[in-house]
């Protein structure tokens, strides 16, 4: 049978139906072409009741490998309201890698029962795996590769492919590692293995010069280098370069994925640990304090504003127009930060184009500027019939949409010069800012021409 985009989408959909109907044995017979990834996806749709039957319904195998792409906080709660078997037999089916990062948000009751329900090696991976710091590229490695010593001969390398263990199954490649420490010493591809002769050592045939990443460096810098050098594997290496894992071109993906995510939730001022299965009370905790300081954060602006009292006192309109010329400062501001951020995080902008980001901010600032200024200036006229208003209220939206470009465009170059995570220029900061000057400039110009407003 061909299983091209459309025929998968209508046996998706068909799961999913039959999941939110509460008929799970339709679902786990429709879902054997889906793949385990889509099948989380359906899981976290399904009403509770149903997705917890689906997965004490089908192997226990693809169970774990569901979980696995199960968010975190759903995955915990889910744990929380099973019986401690099943879930000590979903999650000893997990990866190691994703059970170390659920761990931590589970009670510490449940999460010593299912420890103590776990197999001694595998309990050993996952603390392994979590002693390592969040973030870091030994918290997200894989511990299953293939390794070879240096005098092995290439037949026996092949038979090390041939009969590994199923997680690496598809590996592409076979790390020659020294007896008895384990220090990386060399890499074949299996298409290097299959091209050589059987009879060969692997120190003969083998890669030296290796590219890997430490236990304590930063996960998404590996997952760079595999996307910028076109890897399917990294191999990860301790201080003594013992090789204790590998990250895949999957978790790498995964890893670049998560991280642009988690700078568009920055942008916000919002927490990347919060999802949408992230409990109240939790989420209130990490939302709560942000929206706590950016009060006074505001009190910027409430001071500006309090400077021209007796200007918009004099000429009551002025601040109908407050509004736009600083939410259309905010909006600009923003979009000029998200293009540089993606820039920076995609590798397509380094830190010695600051003045070049400045020169085309600069130059749409200034196209914008006058094509919104003069809009923003008919409309002001139109609706009060006094072409100073209009000129003041256009000048100072111009301005102010030349200005937030330029922040919004080059904070994020200096904030990344300064060893900074780009993101921590967060929206609410920056349309603090843009308020501050907008108000600043429209109410300034306002007071310039108050005697041509005072007839208003």
């Amino acid at each position: 049978m061909l299983l091209d985009a459309s025929r998968l989408q209508e046996v998706t959909d068909q799961v999913s139906q039959s999941l939110q109907q509460g008929d799970v044995e339709g679902a786990v017979r429709q879902s054997r072409q889906v793949s385990a990834l889509r099948l989380a996806r359906l899981v976290t749709e399904a009403p509770p009741a149903a997705a917890e039957q689906y997965l004490r319904s089908i192997q226990p195998h693809q169970a774990g490998r569901i979980a696995t792409y199960l968010p975190a906080d759903f995955t915990a709660r889910l744990l929380g309201q099973l019986d401690a078997d099943f879930s000590s037999t979903l999650i000893s089916e997990m990866e190691p890698e994703a059970v170390a990062h659920l761990m931590p948000r589970l009670p510490e009751v449940l999460r010593s029962t299912l420890f103590d329900h776990l197999a001694p090696d595998f309990r050993q991976q996952v603390e392994q795996l979590a002693s390592y710091a969040e973030g870091s590229a030994g918290s997200v490695m894989s511990p299953f590769f293939l390794s070879i010593e240096p005098d092995a001969t290439v037949r026996e390398a092949i038979d090390a492919v041939r009969h590994g263990h199923e997680v690496t199954e598809r590996t592409a490649y076979v790390f020659v590692v020294t007896p008895n420490t384990g220090k990386l010493k060399g890499v074949l591809s299996v298409r290097e293995l299959l091209m050589a002769d059987p009879k060969s050592r692997v120190s003969a045939v083998m890669t030296s010069e290796i590219f890997a990443v430490r236990t304590d460096e930063a996960a998404v810098q590996a997952a760079r280098r595999i996307r910028s050098r076109r890897l399917k594997m990294f191999p990860v290496v301790d201080e003594q370069d013992v090789l204790v894992g590998v990250i895949s071109i999957g978790q790498a993906m995964d890893l670049l994925a998560h991280e642009m995510a988690d700078e568009f939730v920055a942008i916000s001022a919002g927490s990347p640990d919060e999802s949408f299965f992230t409990p109240p009370r939790l989420a209130i905790r990490k939302r709560l304090p942000w929206m706590a300081a950016n009060i006074f954060l505001n009190l910027g602006a409430v001071a500006v504003i309090s400077t021209f009292e007796e200007t918009i006192v004099a000429v009551a309109i002025l601040a109908a127009f407050l509004p736009m010329i600083t939410d259309m400062g905010g909006n600009v501001g923003i979009q000029a930060l998200s293009v540089s951020i993606r820039s920076i995080a995609l590798g397509e902008a380094r830190l010695r184009d600051f003045w070049l980001a400045a020169r085309k901010e600069i130059a749409i600032g200034l196209v914008n500027g006058l094509v919104l200024g003069t809009l923003f200036c008919l409309i002001a006229y139109f609706l009060e019939g006094n072409i100073v208003l209009g000129i003041v209220a256009g000048i100072a939206l111009g301005a102010n949409v030349l200005i937030a470009g330029v922040i919004g465009g080059t904070i994020p170059f200096l904030i990344k010069r300064m060893g900074k995570d780009p993101a921590m220029m967060t929206g609410p900061v920056l349309t603090t800012i843009t308020d501050i000057t907008g108000v600043t400039i429209y109410l300034g110009l306002a007071t310039l021409f108050l005697s041509s407003l005072i007839g208003l």
